[in-house]
């Protein structure tokens, strides 16, 4: 299992339509075989978040729409700082 995780910045003020944003329209273009779910990890003062999301491949994690123009953040003054892949080498729960 592979997890793509994105930093994700954007105004203060706008957390509730960020949620809105990913949940709504980011997670929903997700498709494919390989997708096997996402968590969205809020930091509300700061106006940050990541956006957790896994895939049964690496290939899918990297291939998923990322690049099809769609803001993940979804408002003005969002935007991702950083995206990161990594294989999963414990899940525990």
């Amino acid at each position: 299992m592979w997890v793509r995780i994105r930093e994700i910045a954007f105004p203060v003020d706008q957390v509730e339509q960020v949620i809105a944003h990913v949940r709504d329209t980011t997670v929903a273009r997700y498709c494919g075989e390989t997708y096997r779910g996402s968590r969205l990890l809020v930091d509300r003062p700061n106006g940050a978040a990541l956006e957790v999301s896994y895939w049964q491949t690496e290939q899918g994690a990297r291939d998923d729409g990322a690049g099809s123009g769609v803001d993940p953040t979804g408002v003005p003054g969002g935007s991702v700082l950083r995206t990161r892949y990594y294989e999963l080498g414990i899940d525990a729960g």
